[in-house]
């Protein structure tokens, strides 16, 4: 087995005395996995820092993290909350909430963890608060304005969308 210089090295300098194994790329395998109409649909990876969107009941809930920019911003995650105007292509913003990191980490973490009743507030910003509930009709978003009890909407959240993992991927975004 022949020894080569290290690349990058000046010229002369001396030859390293481990031998250099030339690499190989091994052809792919064809998988004998036979495909199945019974498996789940995979969906696309998420790419870091996307919005996620979430809704039911004609209303969307946005969650969106802003990273933190050292020394300008600290990391939060903002909420925006539109509702579809019935029968009409047009829809209106209801509210938002800015949380700083650590609200939302808290919030998120009893989200992902299956908590009930959770309320977040917007401690940085915003127009409305949002209650998680899990009842008979499945999870639930009630949107308030701060310190009232009357609900402006509620939203009894889609079976498509896994609460679990949308916060998983939101505390990832915020580097918990």
């Amino acid at each position: 087995m022949t020894l080569a210089p290290i690349r990058g090295a000046p010229p002369g300098a001396p030859v390293p005395d481990f031998p250099i194994e030339e690499t190989q790329a091994k052809p792919a395998q064809p998988t004998a996995a036979p495909a199945s109409g019974d498996q789940p649909p995979i969906f696309p990876m998420r790419r870091r820092q996307t919005p996620i969107e979430i809704g039911g009941s004609g209303i969307t809930f946005t969650f969106r993290v802003i990273p933190e920019l050292p020394a300008i911003a600290r990391a939060s995650m903002i909420v925006d909350i539109v509702a579809d105007a019935v029968g009409s292509s047009s829809s209106h913003t209801v509210g938002f909430l800015r949380m700083s990191a650590a609200t939302a980490r808290t919030f998120l973490t009893d989200l992902r963890n299956g908590r009930s009743s959770i309320v977040a507030t917007g401690d940085e910003d915003g127009t409305v608060q949002i209650e998680y509930e899990i009842t008979e009709a499945g999870p639930v978003l009630l949107v308030r304005k701060p310190g009232r009890r009357d609900a402006l909407h509620r939203c009894v959240v889609e079976r498509r969308f896994d609460l679990n993992t949308t916060a998983g991927e939101l505390l990832a975004d915020l580097g918990a």
